[in-house]
């Protein structure tokens, strides 16, 4: 692939890895130990498969790339909306599942009335939380109608941007939910104050991201490589369009800056495979594995034509090459992700 001024290879001058990418509280991670795959009963295919499966301008779609997306007057989202991208999305909520273990929350909460699931997808999560607590009102909101219309009689959900202005009474949520928005939000710091306005004293907001950055312990993900090439031109082009993908090690402090008080930093690791000896990580990474597969178009199509100005050819191919790199046994990648929570101060 020749280089031309959005191509990847034409990224190396930027830095090899954002700055602070590391939570400024978290111990340094304890190297996973490597399975060398010596029993034979423990599958690690090579040919892993890709997952597949109310204003106007958000109940209209648009189709690019072969997939759907919603329309540009929702914003600038650029993950898709399809089936397939559902499919994935509800594998990620459970490799949350195993990364918190089995918990659908860390904040400390009781018997909430009132719950907010930011950016709900295809509503999983709340419907999940809602079974919980099924004395609580449970509002998700999407800018995508994804979400299923036959629901239990506490679950509402809404079709709205969280950006534009929220119509919630302000001191009215016990709880304030939020996972993987890292590249949905154009300004964090403003973001966490409009939640901390209308989370009740006493309630909490917690928020669960994934660095969009791989790392590993034994260099066996080398600089050179396609999906080092992925990263860097994935984040650049999310500072381009003013909205940054590796925010998860910021989240402490800019909850600690809006208000919040007691904020809690839980830092887990995410391999991208079955290669650790560690049979509940060695679990997670089989489930990421295939996550990862879908995840890599999801992220970058939209990123790499709409803002890059690569051609639809070209991002295939490289995004090709990456998911190749990620079928490697060799490679004993992962990134770090984060379940922060923090507390509304009775008094202000």
């Amino acid at each position: 692939m020749s280089s031309s001024p959005h191509t990847p290879s034409a990224l190396s001058d930027r830095p090899s890895e954002p700055r602070s990418i590391t939570p400024v509280d978290a111990e340094a991670p304890v190297p996973i130990v490597i399975d060398n795959f010596s029993d034979e009963s423990v599958e690690f295919s090579d040919d892993l498969s890709d997952l597949t499966s109310l204003s106007e301008s958000m109940l209209e779609f648009e189709y690019e790339n072969g997939r759907r997306y919603c329309s540009t007057g929702s914003g600038n989202y650029m993950m898709p909306n399809d089936e397939e991208e559902q499919d994935r999305m509800d594998i990620t909520h459970h490799i949350w599942l195993m990364l918190l273990g089995g918990k659908l929350h860390n904040a400390p909460i009781t018997s909430p009335q009132n719950i907010l699931d930011l950016g709900t997808g295809t509503g999983i999560w709340s419907l999940d939380i809602a079974e919980k607590f099924p004395n609580a009102h449970v509002i998700g909101n999407d800018i995508s109608p994804i979400q299923p219309s036959w629901v239990a009689p506490n679950i509402e959900f809404i079709v709205e941007d969280f950006e534009s202005e929220w119509y919630y009474e302000k001191n009215h949520f016990d709880f304030i939910h939020g996972r993987c928005l890292a590249g949905c939000v154009a300004d964090w710091p403003r973001f966490i104050s409009r939640i901390f306005d209308h989370v009740k004293p006493g309630g909490y907001f917690e928020s669960h991201e994934s660095a969009v950055w791989a790392r590993s312990d034994d260099d066996s993900l080398k600089e050179e490589s396609a999906i080092m090439e992925w990263q860097k031109a994935v984040n650049f082009a999310g500072e381009k369009l003013g909205r940054e993908l590796n925010i998860y090690h910021k989240l402490k402090d800019w909850m600690i800056n809006a208000g919040f008080e007691d904020v809690r930093l839980s830092v887990y690791a995410l391999p991208f495979s079955p290669w650790p000896r560690d049979p509940h990580l060695k679990t997670i990474g089989k489930y990421q594995a295939v996550q990862l597969q879908q995840a890599i178009d999801s992220y970058s199509l939209r990123l790499y034509t709409q803002v890059l100005g690569w051609g639809l050819d070209v991002a295939k191919i490289h995004n090709a090459i990456v998911k190749q790199e990620l079928r490697d046994k060799k490679l004993h990648a992962y990134v770090q992700t984060v379940a922060v929570y923090g507390r509304k101060p009775l008094q202000l």
